[in-house]
């Protein structure tokens, strides 16, 4: 999720700090200033989106809203005016000055918030792409500044659609924005609310997330787009692996079908020094994978996995028939702080259990004529029977409406298909927080 930056310009600081709280619960980031030489010197270093300046200041609010629109014509912020006055000539006069809106001193915390929310939200919907509903270049690129001038920990994950752009000549762009469409809302699926999203370019897009998730996520986009790549091909062309790209001469072009290529640095202020040093890197990392046969991603050091904590050591097992569901469902997992594995096989179940001793269990009906959800379920019982142990919880996730059956032969939650993710991870934080 984007925060968007605002700088606070306020004599008072009574004033400021309860604006500063209001704009903290709308997740911004603040800057407070009480004086206008430091008030120009913030501006002068960064960008920010909103400027809420308060009539406490000692130069003439009016001629100071005059300077911030010439030292911040380039990036163009939202300036909010604050006065004691509510009288309609001080309105009109910050108004034509240059400010966006004007607030009165007196006006209430619950309509400040309102009103602020109300310019956050339409400027970052005039920033975001209208396909993805990422944000655009632009804002992506602000954002990257921002993360790194935080120092914070943080991981920067690459992904290109190699190959969009024959796909285009081919299919059309129709089709084309469908594909994005796709890919964006597989890397949505998988990305919580301290993660952003962002167009690099039309066909690229720069993620910041965590250094814990980062290859697990890139791994899932990988695999989901080739999962789903049969979709936007006909049945000739994904079968043989190929296009052919047609020009006015006889001769015929063999053109590869299309995949993600994605790169992955962790952010590291020693080896980091700007943001053009860490997309220099990225597309360097990159360009190898070119040339590989199918979606692929890569890594500046051997695991991006961070340590922890026991209390996170909650574990799962999924036994999941639909691989990319399944993928989908442990990197959820793993993003909320569980540990996972995934049983390949309702032959395996059994052995699974006994190895890895799972907190809860996913599972699924499986093939609907064999009834392995089913048998496994039995089989589980019979297992912590002889054990003379409690059973781990079951989520028995199915699109056969036989819940009477499921829940008699042991599942505690029946989930049926297709469900959203949250659900299910809002069931898993119910159950295992009970433990």
């Amino acid at each position: 999720m984007y925060n968007p930056s605002v700088l606070i310009i306020s004599k008072r600081r009574e004033l400021a700090v309860r604006y500063k709280k209001i704009l903290k619960l709308l997740m911004a980031d603040v800057v407070l200033v009480n004086n206008l030489s430091d008030a120009i010197g913030e501006i002068r270093n960064n960008e920010f989106e909103f400027i809420i300046i308060s009539d406490t200041i000692e130069d003439n609010i009016k001629e100071f809203i005059k300077k911030v629109r010439i030292l911040t014509y380039n990036f163009r912020p939202i300036i909010i005016a604050v006065s004691k006055s509510d009288e309609l000539s001080d309105k009109l006069e910050l108004l034509d000055a240059g400010a966006d809106d004007f607030l009165s001193e007196a006006i209430p915390n619950k309509e400040f918030q309102a009103r602020i929310n109300a310019h956050i939200r339409r400027h970052i919907e005039n920033s975001t792409n209208s396909t993805t509903g990422f944000l655009n270049e632009k804002l992506t690129r602000k954002n990257l500044n921002k993360v790194i001038s935080k120092n914070k920990a943080a991981s920067f994950i690459l992904i290109s659609i190699d190959g969009i752009n024959n796909y285009r000549e081919i299919y059309g762009e129709i089709a084309s924005e469908k594909v994005v469409q796709t890919i964006g809302a597989i890397i949505s699926s998988a990305l919580t609310k301290d993660d952003t999203s962002g167009h690099w370019s039309q066909n690229e897009f720069l993620i910041v997330t965590s250094n814990i998730k980062a290859e697990k996520l890139a791994e899932f986009f990988a695999f989901a787009f080739d999962n789903i790549l049969n979709r936007f091909y006909t049945e000739f062309d994904f079968s043989n692996k190929f296009t052919i790209n047609s020009y006015n001469s006889k001769e015929e072009e063999k053109v590869s079908l299309m995949k993600l290529t994605e790169a992955v640095i962790e952010y590291n202020p020693a080896l980091h020094q700007n943001s053009y040093e860490i997309i220099q890197n990225l597309f360097n990392l990159i360009k190898p994978l070119k040339n590989a046969p199918k979606s692929s991603y890569i890594i500046d050091r051997p695991k991006l996995y961070g340590s922890v904590d026991e209390i996170q050591k909650n574990k799962i097992l999924i036994m999941e028939k639909d691989e990319a569901l399944g993928l989908l469902i442990e990197t959820n997992c793993i993003i909320n702080g569980y540990s996972t594995k995934i049983c390949e096989s309702y032959e395996d179940f059994a052995n699974c259990i006994r190895e890895y001793a799972p907190d809860l269990i996913i599972l699924d009906w499986g093939k609907e004529e064999k009834k392995e959800g089913i048998l496994a379920l039995e089989n589980l019982k019979e297992i912590y029977q002889k054990r003379k142990e409690k059973a781990p919880k079951i989520i028995f996730s199915t699109n056969i409406l036989d819940k009477k059956t499921i829940l008699s032969k042991g599942a505690d939650f029946y989930l049926p298909k297709p469900y959203s993710i949250k659900t299910l991870i809002d069931t898993i934080n119910k159950f295992l927080n009970n433990l």
